[in-house]
């Protein structure tokens, strides 16, 4: 059998939870390590069972030896595949891969960090707590987002995560990076009026620098055609003759 079956079977093994295969395949010397998919974008073993939520063959495939830091997969490694997923079993499964050693800054994949992808989901804030309290920094400025609060500004019911990013882990509500500027743009991009109110409140600058899609928060929201978000920002001191970005 060649090396490329054996890591195809033990990937399906891993996404089918079926933990009698697994230990069948490790005492043929496979490589736990090994991704599978074109340029390994379907990720290791232990990537895959993270993301399906398989808590056991994540047990099992560490207590084998398989690395929680390996990259791999759409999402880049085991730690964020989990981290995307808003149930109980896969934040015990981030827990366990974070105690097994899983870098909570590692970058990489669509959301770039873990933090980026339990931030976009208000559901997931006891995750996003554990990351926090591992070590994860809110203000690293990676990917389509830029960092954690722009990632958590995107999702509408957010407003916890980005209270609790801000007040009790050092966000930066100005912070700059990613594809629309700032945290404010991003919340007046999509309409959420009450996360641009909190992000207003926590000190967001409706005239930050010039950065984005947009160029500025009363930019983006005109130009989705936003009114009340508009009336905010201008009663917030916006600037309406400032010149920049794509739209």
């Amino acid at each position: 059998m060649t090396f490329s079956s054996n890591a195809s079977l033990l990937y399906d093994a891993a996404s089918k939870n079926r933990l009698d295969e697994i230990e069948e395949l490790v005492t043929t010397g496979i490589d736990l390590n090994a991704s599978t998919g074109n340029d390994g974008d379907e990720g290791t073993a232990l990537y895959t069972a993270s993301s399906k939520g398989h808590l056991e063959t994540v047990k099992l495939l560490i207590s084998h030896g398989a690395d929680p830091n390996a990259r791999g997969g759409r999402f880049g490694n085991a730690l964020q595949v989990a981290s995307i997923h808003n149930t109980p079993t896969h934040t015990e499964i981030a827990k366990l891969l974070i105690s097994q050693g899983a870098d909570v800054n590692a970058q990489g994949g669509s959301f770039e960090n873990a933090l980026q992808a339990a931030a976009t989901t208000p559901t997931n804030k006891d995750l996003v707590r554990i990351l926090l309290e591992h070590g994860a920094d809110p203000n690293t400025s990676h990917g389509m987002f830029g960092h954690a609060l722009q990632a958590a500004a995107d999702g509408e019911g957010n407003d916890d995560i980005i209270e609790s990013l801000i007040d009790h882990y050092g966000a930066d509500v100005n912070l700059i990076g990613g594809t629309y500027g700032t945290a404010l743009q991003v919340a007046s991009e999509a309409g959420f009026e009450s996360t641009v109110l909190l992000l207003l409140s926590k000190g967001a600058d409706p005239n930050a620098p010039v950065a984005g899609f947009h160029g500025t928060a009363l930019q983006a929201a005109a130009y989705r055609g936003f009114r009340r978000i508009v009336e905010i920002l201008l009663e917030h001191g916006a600037d309406v003759d400032t010149q920049g970005g794509a739209k």
